[in-house]
């Protein structure tokens, strides 16, 4: 089934002239995935996924409502711990909508390491990986960076097994989703990253093992 995701690239050019050089930030989810498996592997995009370095963000926040778009937030009550995480959802969980179609950020703060970039997904609880595990990539001419094919092979697997337990949705398409990504994906820069996976919980600092992801 073929779909059509005009969409992305005219809300990806909105989001990219707000972002300055040193902003940090990638794409995750659905246009990542397809920016990566485009010749051979197509489904519909239904909102862009970023997370965002919480540094400067108010100039991207500002820059999209003057480009017309509305605030609201994609928390939802089908969300775990619904309850503490909407007490955030004007800070942290953003949606940007603007003609029916959704840029979904989440802010964090990416921490002072070169080496390792850190995401804050649930208050107290961060996802901890490599920095060269974000790169460069396209869509339709319409250039971001986003994590990298072993990236998001690590969080997709990783979600699957840990959160996606308890929320069954769309699980059959994160199946499809990671059967796609192995076709392409780098095994030496794959073990390299799910080597170098933490989860941090409070002050807690645990290593993933990497074979819990692979």
């Amino acid at each position: 089934m073929n779909f059509s995701n005009n969409w992305v690239v005219p809300v990806l050019k909105d989001f990219t002239k707000l972002v300055s050089d040193d902003q940090r930030y990638f794409c995750i989810g659905s246009v990542s995935l397809l920016s990566f498996t485009k010749e051979f592997y197509n489904r519909e995009i239904k909102d862009i996924d970023i997370i965002c370095d919480v540094l400067n963000f108010e100039i991207i926040r500002n820059g999209l409502k003057k480009f017309g778009y509305k605030q609201y937030t994609f928390i939802n009550k089908k969300f775990p711990f619904y309850k503490q995480l909407f007490k955030l959802s004007k800070s942290k969980y953003f949606r940007f909508e603007k003609n029916g179609r959704n840029l979904e950020i989440m802010t964090s703060d990416f921490g002072h390491s070169k080496n390792e970039i850190s995401i804050e997904m649930y208050p107290k609880v961060a996802f901890n990986f490599p920095s060269i595990g974000v790169i460069d990539s396209s869509f339709n001419g319409s250039h971001f960076k986003a994590v990298s094919p072993e990236t998001l092979y690590c969080i997709y697997s990783f979600g699957l097994k840990t959160w996606g337990r308890f929320t069954r949705t769309k699980i059959d398409q994160r199946k499809n989703d990671l059967k796609q990504l192995e076709k392409i994906i780098n095994k030496n820069k794959l073990k390299q990253i799910a080597s170098n996976i933490f989860l941090k919980i409070g002050p807690l600092k645990v290593k993933i093992p990497a074979n819990f992801i692979l």
